[in-house]
């Protein structure tokens, strides 16, 4: 078993979040890695909407306008029930003079999470995939951690441990800290699909106001 201190931040868990950790890192100059225990980025949709906040924050590194390029910008939102419209989320009245980016931007996470690899690859930094934390502990002065990767086990020991590795956090379980909330009684799927004709006219229950994407 390896052991080694050679970074400042380890960061756990290569979705958005951890992506952008890592970006903002390396601009400050901090020494860190980012683990991944998936082998490649995801291939569906996942998460949709990208709040105005969070492209704020992009502006600041560079990469909104790539972002914004990829997805679909919905200036409004319309709720139908049985083909009517019943209610409309006017977001461009909502954020005016509040934001530069007021609309709800859909880029599906896949997208997105390719667009931030492709950022981080430039900045000389790939993600260590196949690699998941085993356990950490900490004290004082650092912590240390356990992982686990196709050549082996290594032990690192570092000053921070970021958790981005989603809902069933191993950093939030180990921590341990609560993940507070309930669950919703119905039952909802989510499919990456291509739809036409009479049906999607009918039974659409959300589109924004753009063609050629709808929620249903």
């Amino acid at each position: 078993m390896q052991t080694s201190k050679q970074n400042q931040v380890l960061i756990i868990g290569a979705g958005p979040t951890g992506l952008v950790m890592a970006i903002w890192l390396k601009k400050r100059g901090i020494n860190f890695r980012i683990i991944d225990k998936a082998s490649a980025p995801g291939l569906t949709s996942r998460a949709l909407a990208v709040q105005a906040r969070t492209l704020e924050f992009y502006r600041q590194l560079g990469i909104a306008d790539d972002l914004i390029e990829a997805g679909i910008t919905a200036p409004e939102l319309i709720l139908r029930r049985n083909g009517k419209i019943a209610a409309r989320a006017k977001f461009g009245a909502i954020g005016k003079n509040m934001s530069p980016f007021a609309y709800l931007l859909f880029c599906s996470q896949d997208v997105h999470e390719a667009l931030l690899c492709k950022v981080l690859k430039k900045m000389g930094v790939e993600v260590e995939r196949q690699t998941e934390l085993v356990e950490f502990k900490q004290d004082n002065r650092s912590v240390t951690a356990k992982l686990k990767s196709p050549s082996g086990e290594e032990t690192v020991t570092v000053d921070y441990i970021v958790g981005c590795d989603g809902a069933h956090s191993v950093v939030r379980h180990k921590m341990p800290a609560e993940f507070p909330g309930g669950a919703y009684s119905q039952i909802f799927y989510v499919a990456d699909v291509i739809a036409t004709g009479e049906a999607v006219e009918k039974y659409v229950q959300v589109s924004v106001s753009q063609k050629d994407f709808c929620i249903i």
